[in-house]
């Protein structure tokens, strides 16, 4: 009979230990959604700057030329000072960047800040 026992009083152990896993994954998952609720509108702040400025990036030709005379004049004015040209062609890039390089430092922002959060859930 002990043994009959046993057999018996097995599954309901397994059925509660289930019950306390499941109601661990719940608890979890309500973590990640008060972290996702707490996080997205900040995300979604850092990203609508970058592109506010690409949308605004489509220049009239005559933003278009003012631009270039303003790039032109940088690099002059830097190579006249004595800088050597390939130097000063990086940092013409660096001060004037362009639309996707906009895009592509929003996005990497974006995933370093998501990796970090899927970092932060795994340590839980």
């Amino acid at each position: 009979m002990e043994e009959e026992r046993k057999e018996v009083e097995l599954p309901e152990t397994e059925k509660k230990r289930e019950m306390a896993h499941h109601a661990e994954d719940v608890e979890e998952l309500r973590e990640v959604l008060k972290t996702v609720r707490e996080e997205v509108p900040g995300l979604l702040k850092d990203i609508v700057g970058p592109l506010k400025e690409l949308i605004g990036a489509s220049l009239t030709e005559e933003q278009a030329r003012e631009r270039a005379r303003a790039i032109a004049t940088f690099y002059k004015e830097l190579v006249a000072a004595g800088m050597k040209e390939d130097v000063a062609i990086e940092l013409v890039k660096d001060q004037f960047i362009s639309p996707a390089e906009l895009i592509r430092n929003a996005l990497g922002q974006v995933g370093k800040i998501k990796r970090k959060e899927e970092g932060k859930v795994l340590e839980k």
